[in-house]
């Protein structure tokens, strides 16, 4: 029996969704097997009797969904047959950024020490020929075998003494610090950037090259602004998301002097 696809659909929803569970059903029914292509637009307007608006806004939620990819001078072909997982990260404040590390594991590839060059020590703010030990993996949700993203994990050498506690891959590596170390991660300063994905690094994380990703870059610090670790993850942007929360504390309720 064929799997069910997940329903998307209610009474009374845009063409365009209509459209898209449909061509869903198809995928997961195997009508349009794995890296099978789907018929053209002109085709799908046919089909359906709909605009090529519409073809083209259902095609992009397919992609969204990460079950499809747009090949230039190839056609729209299905890459998965099931919606990958999609981590949405939301953040009010420093537990939530902790929480990431939390909700996800890290699958350790390897470690070792590196010095820092010119680039990794701009990256690290740190001196060249600042010695480092590098950690790097894959992270992935609960028991999901996709990747969210790939991760490179910097610790100060002071505290390289955590490679022995490394295994763990549900205890984030900055946990593994405070414990060991008896200190406390008190700031973490965040960066989210969009960039390219490039052949390696899709390979690992099952998208096509040149897609779009986000580097996220996580810095901790201890008290008396001591950098104890750095993360970089990359993640498929299909596969992750960011929200924040700022709020303003008004004084004297919200009244001005």
């Amino acid at each position: 029996m064929n799997p069910q696809p997940p329903q998307l659909l209610a009474s009374g929803q845009p063409r365009y969704v209509v459209l898209a569970q449909a061509l869903m059903d198809d995928i997961v029914s195997g009508r349009y097997p794995l890296d099978g292509l789907l018929p053209t637009e002109i085709e799908l307007c046919q089909q359906f009797n709909v605009s090529r608006h519409t073809v083209r806004e259902a095609i992009r939620r397919l992609s969204d969904l990460g079950l499809i990819s747009r090949q230039p001078g190839v056609g729209t072909r299905v890459k998965a047959t099931q919606i990958a997982s999609r981590y949405t990260q939301s953040s009010d404040g420093i537990e939530d950024l902790y929480k990431f590390v939390r909700d996800v594991r890290l699958a350790v590839s390897g470690h070792g020490d590196v010095i820092a060059d010119e680039e990794l020590a701009e990256l690290l703010e740190c001196k060249r020929g600042q010695a480092w030990l590098h950690v790097e993996g894959l992270r992935y949700v609960a028991d999901e075998t996709v990747p969210i993203a790939r991760t490179d994990v910097y610790i100060a050498r002071a505290y390289r003494g955590i490679v022995e506690d490394l295994g763990d891959e549900q205890v984030p590596i900055y946990s593994l610090i405070e414990k060991r170390y008896g200190l406390r991660v008190v700031e973490v300063r965040q960066q989210v950037r969009a960039v390219n994905i490039g052949t390696t690094d899709a390979a690992r994380l099952h998208v096509e090259p040149g897609s779009a990703g986000l580097q996220v870059v996580r810095k901790y610090f201890a008290p008396n602004d001591e950098l104890l670790e750095v993360g970089v993850s990359l993640h498929p942007g299909e596969r992750f998301s960011y929200s924040s929360t700022q709020r303003l504390e008004l004084q004297n309720g919200g009244k001005g002097r």
